[in-house]
C-alpha cells in the first residue's frame, strides 16, 4: 500500500473487489497517514547521510599512539629538528639502540662539509704557524750575521782610525822637524849673509843658503798640509766608525722588529690553530649527537630523555 516498489500489486489484482481495499481508497485520512509515513521515511534516509559525531564526556589528554604523529619535546645536548623516529611507544630497546635522528637548525652547522673544511683550515693555519716559526729562525740567523758583519766593519774602521792617528803623529813629528829645519836654514842664511859682508864667505855660499831656506819654507808648507790632511783622515775615520755603528744599529733594530712581528704572528696563528682544533673536535662530537640512543634497557615511554641540554621540538 506504500507504493515503494515498481512491482505494484494493483497491476495484478483489482483491490476494489476487496473490502479493505475499498476502505483505504475511499477514506481520505488514510491518504494523510500514507503521506506522513512517506515523509518520515524520507527524513530517516536524509538523516543517514548527515555528518554526525559521538560525544563522550570524560577527563584526560588526547594523544596519538605513534610519536612521529604528534609534537614531541625531549632533552638533548644540542638543538635540532626530529627527522625520523626508529621506535614507537611500548617498544623494548636495549642500551645504545637508536631512538631517533635529528637534523641541524642552526645556520652555523648547516654546511655538510663543515668538518672537512674546518680540518683543512686547521692544516692551513698549522702550516702558517710553521712558516712564521721558520721566519723567526731566519731572522735570528740574519741578526747574528748582521752582528758579525758589524763587528768586522767596526774593527776595520777602528784600524783605519788607528792608522789615521799614527799618520797624524808621524806628520806632526815631520812637521815639527821641518820647522826645526826652517829655523836652522834661517840661521845659516843669516850667518852666511853676515860672513859675506865681512868677506869671509863667498856670494855663492849665500845663494846656496838662500835656496836651502826657500826649499825648507816650501817643505814646511807641504808638511803642514800633510799634517792637516792626516787630522782630517782621523775625523773621517771617526765619522765612518759612528756611521757603521748607526747603520748596523738600524739594521739590527729593523731585523729585531721583523722578528717580533713574526713572533706575534706565530703566536696569534698558534692561538687560531688551537681555537680551530677545538672547533674541529666540537664539530666531530656534535656530528655524533644527531642520533639519540637509549641510555639503558627498557620500554619506550611517553617521555624520552638523553641528558640535560637544549630542547628539541618537532615541527
Amino acid at each position: 500500500m506504500l507504493n515503494i516498489t515498481k512491482n505494484r500489486i494493483d497491476q495484478f489484482v483489482k483491490l476494489e473487489q476487496f473490502k479493505s481495499g475499498q476502505i483505504f481508497k475511499e477514506q481520505k485520512h488514510y491518504k494523510v497517514i500514507r503521506k506522513i509515513i512517506w515523509a518520515f521515511v524520507i527524513m530517516v534516509v536524509l538523516f543517514l547521510f548527515l555528518p554526525w559525531t559521538q560525544n563522550i564526556q570524560g577527563a584526560g589528554n588526547v594523544t596519538t599512539l605513534k610519536p612521529n604523529q604528534r609534537p614531541q619535546t625531549i632533552q638533548t645536548v644540542i638543538a635540532g629538528r626530529i627527522e625520523k623516529w626508529f621506535v614507537n611507544e611500548g617498544d623494548f630497546v636495549k642500551k645504545g639502540d637508536t631512538i631517533l635522528f635529528i637534523s641541524e637548525i642552526k645556520e652555523d652547522y648547516l654546511d655538510p662539509n663543515l668538518i672537512e673544511n674546518t680540518g683543512n683550515q686547521v692544516k692551513a693555519k698549522e702550516n702558517a704557524a710553521i712558516s712564521y716559526a721558520d721566519k723567526v729562525k731566519t731572522l735570528e740567523s740574519q741578526m747574528g750575521a748582521i752582528q758579525n758583519e758589524k763587528n768586522l766593519k767596526l774593527k776595520q774602521a777602528q784600524n783605519k782610525l788607528k792608522q789615521a792617528y799614527l799618520k797624524v803623529q808621524s806628520d806632526s813629528i815631520d812637521f815639527e822637524a821641518t820647522k826645526t829645519q826652517l829655523k836652522i836654514a834661517k840661521t845659516q842664511y843669516t850667518r852666511s849673509v853676515n860672513l859675506n859682508k865681512e868677506g869671509l864667505k863667498p856670494m855663492t855660499d849665500v845663494e846656496e843658503k838662500r835656496m836651502k831656506l826657500q826649499e825648507t819654507e816650501a817643505k814646511i808648507i807641504t808638511q803642514e798640509n800633510k799634517y792637516i790632511t792626516s787630522k782630517n783622515e782621523v775625523l773621517n775615520a771617526t765619522m765612518e766608525l759612528n756611521r757603521i755603528s748607526a747603520e748596523y744599529a738600524e739594521k739590527t733594530a729593523k731585523t729585531s722588529s721583523d722578528k717580533q712581528t713574526a713572533l706575534s704572528s706565530q703566536f696569534d696563528t698558534e692561538a687560531q690553530v688551537n681555537k680551530l682544533k677545538n672547533q674541529y673536535k666540537n664539530y666531530q662530537i656534535r656530528n655524533g649527537l644527531y642520533y639519540i640512543t637509549a641510555p639503558q634497557d627498557g620500554y619506550v615511554n611517553r617521555a624520552l630523555q638523553s641528558g640535560i641540554g637544549e630542547t628539541i621540538k618537532e615541527g
